[in-house]
């Protein structure tokens, strides 16, 4: 089983819990500019930002727009 590594990047975030419990497959580099790798389902993500908490939000973000689409598409 993975480990969340929301629990690990300073604290966590809730956006990144909410995209780990959604099945997203996440991976956390901290450094000087946090990087955060998302993937699921074939659709696969990354951002890197000057802060932990905009890289969390710009990622879920597009994972939410991926998952919509998705649906979409699986829909016709």
């Amino acid at each position: 089983m993975a480990t969340n590594p929301a629990n690990r990047a300073r604290g966590g975030s809730f956006l990144l819990e909410l995209l780990y419990f959604a099945g997203w497959q996440l991976g956390v580099r901290d450094g000087a500019i946090p990087t955060i790798q998302a993937t699921r389902a074939g659709v696969e993500l990354e951002v890197s930002r000057a802060g932990l908490a905009d890289a969390a939000g710009t990622i879920f973000a597009r994972a939410m727009r991926s998952s919509r689409r998705r649906d979409r598409d699986e829909g016709e």
